[in-house]
């Protein structure tokens, strides 16, 4: 397990956003090669196996898109999109000349106060290899996915330290809850959208309701009192009429968000987003 702490929530967003813009490079390229089974034809009508179009049967890997990583359905994307609809159907009927310019000024003021309210409190990231107890239950929370991609997964769990005890329920306590989910929701989509540009899958879990933010819809569900977050380095308190997650050092105060990538845990890719929390240079 690979852990980092930091002191604040809002900094290591602005850091995992700035460099989730970089074009991120895999200078290891490779190619498949087909098993050769099938008789040549005449290269002029075109290749035998669509799966492997250049000559000798090869073929260059290409990960497959998935369209609703290219939408914005993240909370933060989705107040910013809403602005823009609505200042382009409001010039539009006004037939006042539409400026770019100041519509991407007012979308970076909307993002700016986002971040202004969003949570600013201590936080640990860690990276740990999916335990034996998950991977039983990814193939139902993300059943689209390779059943190789599911065998080789690394897990960030984004551990935000809470003002008030999560064990005893408030209005203050639920206030504080959803803006940590809002703060996560933020963070996890920049650090999926990192992976992503270094080559790799990602998905998180929604704190609110368990299920993959990014993926395609499931009935299956996630929590953090699953007993897999013992096997990653938390305890599940069991109070009776509920269980409770406890971190080694902020025990009940603490909210974590979950995120998933078929990243190897020694990858350049996970070891420059731990660097972000303590804000060390690449």
């Amino acid at each position: 397990m690979l852990t980092v702490k930091g002191p604040q929530m809002r900094a290591f967003t602005q850091r995992i956003a700035a460099f989730s813009t970089q074009v991120q490079v895999d200078p290891r390229p490779v190619v498949f090669v087909g098993k050769g089974t099938t008789p040549r034809q005449n290269s002029l009508l075109g290749p035998n196996d669509s799966q492997y179009p250049f000559q000798g049967d090869v073929a260059f890997p290409h990960r497959p898109i998935n369209l609703r990583q290219k939408v914005e359905n993240a909370r933060i994307e989705k107040v910013l999109e809403e602005t823009e609809h609505t200042l382009i159907n409001l010039l539009s009927a006004t037939n006042v000349e539409l400026d770019r310019v100041h519509l991407a000024q007012l979308k970076n003021d909307a993002l700016e106060e986002i971040q202004a309210n969003a949570a600013d409190v201590e936080i640990e990231l860690s990276a740990v290899d999916c335990p034996r107890l998950l991977k039983r239950e990814m193939k139902y929370l993300f059943p689209r996915m390779e059943t190789q991609k599911l065998q080789n997964v690394t897990i960030f769990n984004l551990t935000q330290k809470t003002e008030f005890d999560m064990r005893a329920w408030s209005e203050a306590m639920e206030e504080e809850r959803e803006k940590l989910t809002a703060s996560f929701i933020m963070s996890a989509n920049a650090i999926c959208d990192t992976l992503a540009k270094f080559g790799y899958w990602a998905d998180f879990i929604d704190p609110s309701s368990g299920r993959p933010y990014l993926g395609d819809y499931t009935n299956h569900t996630l929590f953090e009192t699953n007993e897999a977050y013992k096997q990653m380095g938390f305890k599940i308190e069991d109070l009776g009429c509920c269980k409770v997650l406890q971190h080694a050092c902020w025990g009940s105060n603490a909210f974590v968000g979950t995120i998933f990538t078929d990243a190897p845990l020694d990858s350049s890719a996970v070891t420059s987003i731990l660097k972000k929390v303590s804000g060390e240079d690449l």
